[in-house]
């Protein structure tokens, strides 16, 4: 026994049985105080917020630019279909000018033709008339006349008969001079366009 007592695993033994005694003892006639601590308080309904109650001032200026922009535009879209309402209607209109001034183009053209085809004749009378009278006489007359109106009286005359109304027209001063020559170059160079266009 004494053996037994002495042996290293027995004090081992008996050390661990006295060492659980022990701490089973003191923690059965313990009594432990839990710390009370406040109830922790429920949030704040004002404190949860929503995604779609968050309130921002800067997201409410940019929606009301969105919509300020949204109204121009539309006034503008609206502006540029009057424009346009305005362009259909004026081209309408110039397009009716246009057919009225042609139609009065074409008219006065016409009239412009019957008188031309009427003033051959008168023309052709009036040349015979000139070539009948001297050169002096017809080139006084003559004097008196616009250029158109004595190229046309010419035109119809022939040169031998032309020629010396226009040197006695010449004859009759510096002024007349000058025209004579002016009058010479157009018949040569056939300038003079409503004589040409009643001959044909």
């Amino acid at each position: 026994m004494k053996k037994i007592l002495g042996a290293d695993w027995f004090v081992v033994v008996a050390g661990s049985l006295a060492y659980l005694g022990t701490t089973y003892f003191c923690f059965s006639t313990a009594t432990f105080s839990v710390p009370r601590t406040e109830p922790e308080a429920a949030p704040s309904v004002n404190r949860v917020t929503e995604s779609w109650a968050f309130l921002n001032p800067d997201l409410d200026l940019m929606i009301e630019d969105l919509k300020n922009e949204k109204q121009a535009l539309a006034q503008r879209e609206q502006q540029l279909r009057d424009v346009e309402a305005r362009l259909a209607s004026e081209r309408q209109e110039l397009k009716q000018a246009t057919a009225v001034i042609e139609r009065l183009q074409k008219d006065l053209n016409q009239t412009i033709l019957r008188v031309r085809q009427e003033e051959i004749p008168n023309l052709k009378r009036m040349a015979k008339t000139h070539a009948a009278m001297s050169p002096d006489g017809s080139a006084n007359i003559l004097k008196e006349q616009s250029d158109d109106e004595v190229l046309k009286i010419l035109f119809y005359m022939k040169p031998t008969e032309s020629g010396p109304i226009i040197e006695a027209l010449g004859a009759l001063g510096k002024t007349e001079a000058q025209r004579a020559a002016r009058l010479t170059e157009r018949l040569r160079r056939g300038t003079e366009e409503p004589a040409k266009e009643a001959k044909s």
